[in-house]
């Protein structure tokens, strides 16, 4: 067949189907069959139409993992059925950012998943500079993970040194578990997360994490925990009351890196960052580096990643896995779209 089903969202809470064709490598390409695609908090404010820096049509699939399915000339150092992972974001190449490697703030920055086509369909074609060799026994979900850890990586290195330093961290999802783990790899004294909800809290607590519940008294409940206040916190939420929190609860002279992706604009109490002198510092994508650090971790095993890996939908059920994800009664933490399931 010279066409196949790609996935496709047109409008806002619309998942769409449509026929393509089959994708051709050309010199430098190589053509991956898509086995897993993550689904991530950006891809639902996306698909909502709440995304600030995505627009319609969408083809979503930026966190994914499959197997090198065919060669285009010039390709080299690759073999078909070597398990693989795709790093999603473009610079120019020739910017100052993009020579020191900050693709991520590149000004013509394009992005696999966003502005580009994603991983949406069986086959995906790509330049062989932006992909990721593992070793066939990490596993197609850890290896669509990469990309999540890579986030986590870049986010906790805003801080240069964060040995027994004491880390709160607003948020226990994907990627808040993950700056965890990252924060401990990176030598945490202590380390204490919010999360709301029980289901991702219990997650957080066999990771070794403690954890404690939003409520009236947090801001106290966290420097009692520590004992003093924090000198790091991430807001891995994207939402204005753990923000605040981050910002009353780090000590003067502290950070606050601001991992999570806002729907609206936050009111942000710029009067204690003033006051306080806190270094508030966004973070939202990586470097190429941070990215093969995140699949040596995989490989080498130094995070945990299956507790973290909830749910699996079919390619053909992926709206009902957006809808699943949009339901307040859903308890989950990471759901794939397995593109190999019939």
């Amino acid at each position: 067949m010279n066409t196949m089903l790609q996935a496709y969202v047109p409008r806002a809470h619309e998942m769409a189907f449509r026929e393509i064709e089959r994708p051709v490598p050309s010199a430098g390409e190589v053509v991956i069959k898509v086995s897993r695609i993550g689904i991530c908090g950006s891809d639902i404010h996306a698909f909502k139409g709440k995304h600030p820096i995505v627009s319609f049509p969408l083809t979503p699939g930026h966190e994914f993992s499959g197997y090198i399915e065919e060669l285009g000339p010039e390709v080299e150092g690759w073999s078909k059925g070597d398990l693989v992972t795709v790093e999603p974001a473009i610079g120019c190449g020739t910017c100052p950012k993009c020579q020191v490697g900050l693709i991520g703030q590149c000004n013509t920055l394009q992005f696999i998943g966003g502005g580009l086509p994603g991983a949406g369909s069986p086959l995906f074609k790509v330049n062989q500079k932006q992909v990721v060799k593992f070793p066939q026994e990490v596993g197609p979900d850890d290896s669509a993970m990469t990309e999540p850890l890579a986030v986590a990586i870049h986010a906790v290195q805003k801080i240069s040194d964060l040995n027994y330093k004491n880390v709160f961290i607003a948020g226990g999802g994907t990627i808040g578990l993950l700056v965890a783990q990252v924060s401990r790899l990176s030598g945490a004294s202590r380390i204490l997360i919010s999360e709301k909800q029980d289901y991702r809290a219990q997650i957080a607590r066999k990771l070794g994490l403690a954890t404690v519940s939003p409520n009236p008294a947090l801001e106290k409940e966290i420097i009692q925990f520590f004992g003093a206040v924090p000198k790091v916190t991430f807001e891995c939420v994207g939402a204005e009351a753990p923000l605040n929190t981050c910002i009353h609860v780090v000590e003067r002279g502290g950070y606050v890196i601001v991992a999570g992706v806002y729907e609206e604009p936050p009111k942000t109490d710029m009067v204690q960052v003033q006051d306080k002198e806190i270094n508030l510092s966004g973070t939202l994508m990586y470097t190429f580096d941070d990215f093969r650090k995140a699949a040596d971790w995989i490989t080498k095993k130094k995070v945990t990643l299956s507790p973290l890996q909830t749910h699996h939908f079919p390619f053909r059920q992926w709206g009902e896995a957006y809808r699943f994800i949009e339901s307040p009664q859903s308890d989950y933490l990471k759901v794939f779209i397995d593109m190999d399931e019939p």
